[in-house]
């Protein structure tokens, strides 16, 4: 398999989930501040032009939500991601969806500001209450996260791995979402994972930066 990837982007969700199976894989980078992901190769890959794109023996698969359920129903042992039909499953989809669906537009809106209006002003008022929106959301989870996970369970799921995705990004927020008091030791261990460890050490960031 090859994993198309930008660096510290949603693509890193995949990116663990592969180190955390175990499997064979070729990492390839996507410069997405260079613009890879609009050059004519990239594209015959990924016509969407986004990341990530998983290549496997029997086709492309792209977006993140799909693409590690795939792997996990394919690959996993139960453990990141519970059998169909269980309400453990649909839990951990559950808490996938909220971070893609709702989270995560929301931090477009912080970062990117300029595809939501077309003038500095709204733009810098499209990104302010994006952050503060960011910044609530972050504060309720810092409360509520009365365990060692973020899934609440007594192992990590691939919605932890997720979570961590998105918490990264809330490192440009004031107060930093890395560092809320019970969001940067949930960071720290999951860091701690030998698996997370080396999609990180690939890719060259941290859970904090």
């Amino acid at each position: 398999m090859k994993l198309h990837y930008g660096t510290g982007s949603c693509s890193l969700l995949v990116h663990m989930v592969l180190e955390e199976l175990g499997l064979s894989f070729e990492a390839v980078k996507v410069d997405l501040a260079a613009g890879a992901q609009r050059t004519p190769a990239y594209l015959a890959v990924n016509a969407k032009g986004t990341v990530p794109a998983l290549v496997t023996p029997e086709g492309t698969l792209t977006e993140c939500l799909a693409i590690v359920e795939w792997l996990l129903d394919r690959h996993g042992d139960g453990t990141l991601l519970a059998a169909p039909g269980t309400w453990a499953r649909a839990r951990t989809m559950e808490r996938l969806a909220t971070l893609a669906t709702e989270v995560h537009p929301v931090f477009n809106r912080f970062f990117h500001a300029e595809d939501f209006a077309p003038d500095a002003a709204t733009q810098a008022a499209v990104k302010a209450h994006a952050a503060e929106k960011l910044c609530r959301w972050f504060a309720a989870e810092d409360a509520a996260l009365a365990g060692p996970w973020w899934s609440g369970g007594p192992a990590p799921t691939v919605a932890d791995l997720h979570f961590a995705v998105i918490a990264r990004w809330g490192r440009w927020l004031a107060p930093p979402a890395t560092r809320l008091p019970r969001i940067e030791p949930f960071l720290n261990r999951l860091a701690a994972r030998p698996a997370v460890a080396r999609a990180l050490a690939r890719e060259g960031i941290t859970l904090f930066s």
